[in-house]
């Protein structure tokens, strides 16, 4: 009996071992940098089992060489819509280690322009989402040349929670009226850019089968016990 407690014990921690703490999945510090040289730009944190974040600009924007920012010119389009088919956006990905799920929970950024317009807005997708103007994760907008830390819950986006593959998030940025700004993130205290969740091993088939295994054996080593107390 004490051996097939020490077995059950042993299949539970196994399982117990897939998981990890919440912490920071990835994190950017945008000082002391720009995109015209760090571009792309690897995370300044990153968690375990999570093989490489990185920062970038979108095919439209030319990148600025702005002290302690990363972002770019060419934002110029006037919806969302335009700035989806136009490229005009700041993207980070993340990729999980073989054999490892993350599950997201929170993002954090703080981003800004370099002339304040009327209004300014950004609008954050996900490639597990899409990239389509109904499948916004979050929206804002400013007008001044800082717009206020952004804190975005990704906790119940389903598509978000235990993915084993890489995960592209993307900030679009538009005007509302004609003419053409540098979006970027900006630099303030701490990290800039934050992704918060868990990751997690996957455990193989055979662990989910040692445990069932172990559940069973259990389920009959009780009812044999009764029957013989009763006995």
């Amino acid at each position: 009996m004490k051996a097939f407690s020490r077995h059950l014990l042993a299949s539970f921690l196994a399982l117990a071992a897939c998981l990890e703490a919440q912490a920071q999945i990835a994190a950017w510090e945008i000082a002391g940098t720009n995109a015209s040289t760090s571009n792309p730009k690897p995370a300044t944190t990153l968690a375990g089992f999570i093989d490489s974040a990185s920062l970038t600009l979108g095919s439209a924007i030319t990148a600025s060489a702005a002290a302690d920012t990363f972002g770019g010119s060419g934002f110029n389009s006037t919806s969302l819509s335009s700035a989806i088919t136009g490229n005009q956006f700041l993207s980070f990905t993340i990729t999980p280690s073989s054999g490892h799920a993350v599950s997201l929970s929170s993002l954090t950024l703080l981003s800004g322009v370099s002339s304040a317009t009327t209004s300014f807005h950004g609008e954050v997708l996900s490639s597990a989402t899409g990239f389509a103007t109904g499948a916004s994760l979050h929206s804002y907008s400013f007008s001044t040349t800082s717009a206020p830390l952004q804190s975005i819950t990704l906790s119940g986006v389903s598509a978000l929670q235990n993915v084993t593959g890489p995960v592209e998030f993307r900030i679009y940025g538009w005007r509302d009226n004609a003419g053409s700004s540098t979006f970027r993130l900006r630099s303030l205290t701490g990290s800039d850019l934050v992704l918060n969740g868990t990751v997690s091993a996957v455990p193989e088939p055979s662990t989910y089968a040692a445990i069932l295994g172990a559940l069973t054996l259990a389920g009959v080593v009780m009812q044999r016990r009764r029957c013989s107390i009763r006995r």
